[in-house]
């Protein structure tokens, strides 16, 4: 990099003393230029890499029969109540931010067998992200940012990332608040342009594979990156989720494409064990600021079964969260794999870029054990491994005491047990994650008469079991 002058130094010093970090100098460094750190925090890091708080992540279930059944409208209403429960987007999006929409266009192996079912091709297939959600995220940003810049970018791999937007339905007509549809490997430069103006080279601190990647100047620079991806299974990277949208689909084809005729990465971008390091890279060159799985399908044996309708689970889910380590780790945990053999989840969690510590992870609104479904084809030649068909966690509740409008609680846990939550008439009032020998109930806030405590249990697979006593207060 170029020497800097003593005005540069110290112009730089003050923009560190009102808490911009080092990484605004990568942001408009020149291309070719190595970006300080991945790993140093921007203005909004403290939302993406959360390391000592509780994560909380949204789980939304529809009562339709089938994902096919759930309307525009529901649809909506089920992205804007998981946003809500996993903390919302106020914290994140300004008014004049540049914020980035990155689904998952990957592609369709069985457009055919899509088309011959009669169902809808862009709603619900499970494999690419439903234009809905997306529409559902871009018309919530747009109301916290009437005067900024919304892009939907993606670079698909079977077909070109334009036909494949035409064809799931991501035009201007139905995303109207959307400024531009961005298809990465045109907005890039040109093919094998490494010094090209639209690239950010990143260098990665203790990287796992690369020193260095090229990144989208435009999705790099973003104020805003939210992964609008899919809730499937994978058959190298164990599960999809938000960090594999970005760890390759935002790569740029016109650098890491199979060939100047083939966009596919997957000559280029190793597929094999070496994929977790090379995801967990990418994904720390322009973390996720906000997370919002599609859910509404799911499927099995991804990233692009065939024939699709088998594979198709039916889960009619919205999953959401700031903490994308946490959020892919509870739909992991959803599809029935085990987080902890999802390489990529462990480097990240262990770089401090997320949690994936069921214990440390708030699951709000359905319980993972309530809408689990077991999906096949989770990278079992990578490592990947499916959780245990049922829990082993078990509890009794030795001591239940209230004094001084404290409800005291002294459980009997089995070793299996790493979280416990206490309810009181159905809100949660306490947790505790270690020590469960005193549990203390703050009950201040309520009325004298009967009220219901229910004891949960958890275990690392997120498994649960309860007890339910009365406590009367007078």
């Amino acid at each position: 990099m170029r020497k800097l002058r003593l005005p540069v130094l110290v112009f730089l010093l003050l923009l560190v003393s009102v808490g911009y970090a080092a990484q605004t100098l990568g942001i408009v460094a020149k291309p070719g230029d190595l970006v300080a750190s991945a790993e140093t925090p921007t203005p909004s890091a403290a939302d993406r890499s959360p390391s000592t708080a509780n994560a909380q992540v949204a789980v939304v279930q529809s009562t339709a029969r089938s994902a096919y059944d759930i309307s525009y409208e529901e649809v909506e209403s089920m992205v804007r109540e998981a946003i809500a429960l996993a903390g919302g987007l106020e914290s994140v999006v300004k008014d004049g931010d540049v914020v980035v929409l990155k689904p998952n266009l990957v592609g369709l192996s069985d457009l055919a067998g899509l088309s011959d079912s009669g169902n809808p091709i862009a709603e619900a297939n499970g494999v690419t992200t439903d234009w809905r959600v997306t529409a559902a995220v871009a018309k919530l940003v747009r109301e916290l940012n009437p005067s900024g810049t919304i892009y939907v970018m993606e670079g698909s791999a079977l077909s070109s990332t334009q036909y494949m937007m035409n064809l799931m339905e991501y035009t201007p007509d139905t995303m109207p608040w959307v400024d531009e549809f961005i298809a990465i490997e045109k907005d890039s430069g040109r093919w094998h342009e490494y010094n090209s103006e639209a690239l950010v080279k990143v260098q990665v601190p203790q990287a796992r594979l690369n020193d260095e990647y090229y990144v989208n100047r435009r999705f790099f620079e973003a104020d805003v990156v939210i992964s609008i991806s899919c809730l499937k299974t994978h058959d190298v990277g164990v599960v999809t989720g938000g960090i594999k949208n970005l760890g390759i689909g935002a790569t740029p084809a016109n650098i890491y494409g199979n060939s100047l005729a083939e966009i596919g990465r997957w000559n280029v971008i190793p597929h094999d064990e070496n994929l977790h390091k090379w995801v967990a890279d990418y994904y720390r060159c322009r973390p996720a600021d906000f997370v919002v799985l599609d859910g509404l399908q799911g499927v099995q044996n991804g990233p692009n079964p065939r024939p699709i309708e088998r594979n198709q689970m039916n889960m009619r889910l919205i999953i959401a969260g700031k903490d994308a380590v946490a959020t892919d780790t509870v739909a992991a945990l959803i599809m029935g794999w085990d987080p902890q053999s999802v390489q990529h989840l462990v480097y990240l969690s262990r770089s401090g870029c997320g949690i994936m510590d069921p214990s440390k992870i708030d699951v709000l609104g359905s319980r993972v054990d309530q809408v689990r479904k077991f999906f096949a084809g989770g990278g079992t030649k990578t490592g990947g491994r499916v959780i245990p068909d049922k829990g082993t966690q078990s509890f009794s509740i030795a001591k239940s005491e209230v004094s001084d409008g404290t409800l005291d609680l002294s459980l009997d846990t089995s070793s299996g047990i790493v979280k416990v939550e206490v309810l009181v008439d159905g809100k949660l009032l306490a947790s505790a994650r270690s020590d469960f020998s005193s549990i203390p109930v703050d009950l201040s806030g309520l009325g004298p008469g009967e009220h219901d405590v229910t004891v949960r249990a958890y275990d690392r697979y997120l498994y649960s079991t309860e007890k339910s006593i009365p406590v009367r207060l007078m």
